[in-house]
């Protein structure tokens, strides 16, 4: 049985087979290998190298705040999400050029078999704001050496009952110094873990990203009054964590499975949240972003759409320039090892033509053992303020590198 027909199987049968029709195409495009392009050259510095017991660093993030800069991420034992991963930061107040040291905004889980996801930081007037995913494993998920399995455990029928992560949520923290200290975590969201932290709306709602779920809240601190919403015919037993969005997707008899959203809104009110796309069993990842729209402010979103914005299969931050434009930070080479990493600008949202490169860094070996392990501008994010955009990312998911960007550069 493939792997099209297994899926259909377990979603009932029906609809999706192999050869099917994609979606409707959205005209959002980058333009791949015909933009007008620019290479920046920027001083990549390394704020944070992996080593043996912390040897997983990854889903970084980053924050200007009051003169400094804050960089977040997962820092993990070895293996991507196993038990263990907890919530770090360092903070530079030289404009990224020296770090501080590494240090804890939440400590591992108690229970062995939990791990918690960064998701970054807001502020909040003089407050920050930490936010992480939280998901544990049953015993089906180990295997014999006690890591955990990599695909998740679907039952026979799509109907949600057998978990490999259960107990997922979106925990958040507060600091009132400046990230020195942290008050106790507060339960945000149950049934979600966070792609990205939350961003405004042009009403001033904010929207928090997962993988087929969009959170909005008009609590200002971004802390109270979550309602769920996310793509259409969502099943209710679902939990948006990384096992989650690939049983909903299976339940809605997507064509492939959507991911890792991050949006942007422009000038009529419509909310593009772009996802990352995966392909199914033996298929090849088709090198194109998809994206849902919503016209009410997040409340309702469409069904995806492919669009011809290409991708590596890598997560992505989509926002807008001071100057207006729009942008995209991602790895758009479809047959690149998470390189180069481009900044690509659009004038109306929908044709990103104008493309400056970041880096090119040629793929990067990890130095130490990690389940899927590799890429040399993984998952690029950034923040914007004081003139300049600062990035994180990472390399081989083991070491977190700064750069900067000034907004001048991007004529």
């Amino acid at each position: 049985m493939n792997e099209f027909t297994r899926r259909a199987f377990l979603a009932g049968g029906a609809a999706w087979q192999a050869g099917a029709a994609e979606p409707a195409k959205s005209p959002i495009t980058n333009m791949w290998g015909e933009a007008r392009t620019t290479k920046l050259d920027l001083e990549e510095i390394r704020l944070f190298q992996g080593v043996s017991g912390a040897a997983y660093n990854h889903h970084h993030q980053i924050l200007f705040h009051q003169g400094r800069l804050l960089a977040s991420w997962s820092n993990g034992v070895t293996h991507e999400d196993n038990p263990g991963q907890r919530m770090m930061l360092a903070v530079s107040s030289d404009e990224g050029r020296t770090w501080s040291a590494e240090r804890e905004i939440s400590a591992p889980f108690p229970e062995k078999s939990s791990t918690y996801t960064a998701m970054g930081i807001r502020s909040h007037r003089d407050q920050l704001i930490a936010y992480y995913g939280h998901f544990s494993y049953n015993p089906i998920a180990f295997d014999a050496n006690g890591v955990v399995l990599s695909k998740p455990i679907l039952d026979n029928r799509g109907s949600g009952k057998v978990w490999v992560r259960k107990n997922t949520f979106c925990d958040a923290r507060i600091s009132r110094d400046g990230g020195a200290t942290w008050d106790k975590s507060v339960r945000v969201l149950n049934k979600f873990v966070p792609n990205l932290r939350p961003f405004p709306l042009r009403n001033g709602r904010l929207l928090m990203t997962g993988n087929v779920t969009f959170p909005y809240t008009d609590d200002p601190a971004g802390i109270r009054g979550w309602k769920m919403t996310g793509l259409p015919r969502l099943p209710k037993w679902m939990e948006d964590n990384p096992e989650g969005f690939l049983k909903a997707c299976t339940y809605r008899n997507d064509p492939r499975d959507y991911c890792e959203g991050s949006f942007f809104q422009t000038d009529d009110g419509r909310i593009h949240m772009m996802l990352r796309t995966l392909p199914i069993g033996t298929e090849k990842h088709n090198g194109l972003l998809a994206v849902t729209e919503s016209v009410d402010n997040g409340r309702t979103w469409s069904e995806p759409m492919l669009t011809g914005y290409s991708d590596c299969a890598c997560r992505f931050h989509f926002g807008r320039l001071p100057d207006g434009r729009y942008f995209g930070l991602s790895c758009p080479n479809p047959k690149g090892a998470r390189t180069p990493m481009v900044l690509a600008t659009s004038k109306d949202g929908v044709v990103f033509d104008r493309h400056y490169v970041l880096g090119d860094a040629a793929a990067t070996k990890p130095r130490m053992p990690g389940h899927a392990k590799g890429g040399a501008y993984g998952y690029p994010t950034c923040d914007i303020a004081n003139g300049n955009m600062y990035i994180v990312f990472s390399r081989a998911k083991e070491d977190i590198y700064f750069t900067k960007v000034p907004l001048n550069a991007l004529t």
